[in-house]
């Protein structure tokens, strides 16, 4: 179903607009600073009050080339967010997955995006390295959303549809590289200078050889990506840390799933791999028995297309892409994390990443 953005900011939060597209009255509206999160890539975020608090809760993402570094380094020229909105792509994400996105409009040179207030579902304490470890039914329904993302657009034509301005796997790879926070240097979001500083440490935390293979393919992910394209390829979040993932209330208690900045093509064991490493030491289980309960969910629900195709191997592939992607963040807690049981608990965190990863190197 296609639909259409608005033509502007104030047409979008229109109280009569609002009443349109949320299904509730809304008689009146008020902008307030939004303080239920932040965002590491410099969008920003307007909270709406609807009739004096008494009305149903808003909150507006505000996004463009100038303001939001990761829409750079994404090559991200026609507002991906907007796009998957109006040309119904998140229409069609499987039943246990939803979204908040209501509506959307120009903003400038930029774009709006008008989403319910879900910030009650999102997993509480989402800065993974202190967060309290998360709960099994949780991490289950998690894995289970995410299989049934990829496997409702396994191999789907729609991956190719340039309407859709979807994020290319070299974009995926190159977004989070030292060579983009060098040129994002003067941004202001302190994780520009994390990527930075955590490139910087790898080499001294990691085997020499290896961190620069890694360095390289952040910076040229060209081998990774002819790699990846060998497999059967799916539609994939891109960004299901915790920060941007809850549970809805329900029922149905569904998957909620924000910030859609990454979207694109890729192998499934791509969103598996940045949710397992986000999460961490949070995860109620080992992580060889994460991984074998998405494997054994994609197999159930992809049924006769699961078999003829090396689940092993693209599975090793995405554990190296993850420490290409993430790789910084690891490095740079082990050294500047104030906390010395976090320190201690992401150095082992990432040795066990770069032994899992070694295997996809290999497979280069």
């Amino acid at each position: 179903m296609r639909h259409e953005p608005y033509a502007s900011l104030d047409e979008l939060i229109a109280p009569e607009t609002l009443a349109r597209v949320s299904g509730e009255p809304v008689r009146s509206v008020e902008r307030e600073p939004f303080v239920g999160g932040h965002s590491a890539s410099g969008s920003g975020f307007l909270a709406l009050v609807t009739d004096g608090g008494a009305g149903p809760r808003f909150v507006v993402k505000l996004s463009s080339p100038a303001r939001d570094w990761i829409v750079r380094a994404t090559g991200d020229t026609g507002g991906r967010e907007v796009l998957v909105w109006a040309n119904g792509l998140l229409d069609e994400l499987p039943p246990e997955i939803t979204h908040p996105v209501l509506a959307c409009a120009r903003d400038g040179d930029g774009w709006a995006i008008l989403m319910r207030d879900v910030s009650d579902a999102l997993t509480p304490e989402t800065t993974a390295v202190s967060a309290a470890p998360l709960g099994a039914d949780d991490h289950d329904r998690h894995l289970d959303a995410l299989a049934a993302l990829h496997a409702t657009f396994w191999e789907s034509p729609r991956l190719a549809d340039p309407a859709l301005g979807l994020c290319s796997p070299w974009h995926l790879y190159t977004s989070l590289s030292a060579e983009t926070a060098h040129r994002e240097a003067g941004h202001p979001n302190q994780v520009v200078a994390e990527i930075r500083g955590g490139w910087a440490l790898l080499p001294t935390l990691i085997d020499p050889d290896l961190a620069t293979l890694v360095d390289r393919l952040a910076s040229d992910p060209g081998p990774l990506c002819a790699a990846l394209a060998r497999f059967p390829q799916t539609l994939v979040h891109g960004d299901p840390r915790a920060a941007n993932i809850g549970i809805e209330p329900g029922p149905p208690r569904r998957l909620v799933l924000l910030d859609w900045h990454f979207v694109g093509p890729s192998v499934p064991a791509t969103d598996l791999a940045w949710y397992l490493d986000d999460h961490g030491h949070r995860l109620p289980m080992p992580l060889e028995e994460s991984i074998a309960r998405y494997r054994d969910r994609l197999r159930e629900r992809l049924g006769p297309r699961f078999a003829g195709w090396d689940w092993q191997a693209q599975l090793d592939l995405a554990l190296l892409g993850q420490l290409v992607r993430g790789a910084w963040a690891p490095a740079w807690h082990v050294v500047h994390n104030e906390n010395p049981v976090i320190r201690e608990r992401l150095r082992a965190h990432l040795d066990r990443w770069v032994a899992s990863a070694r295997a996809g190197a290999a497979r280069l």
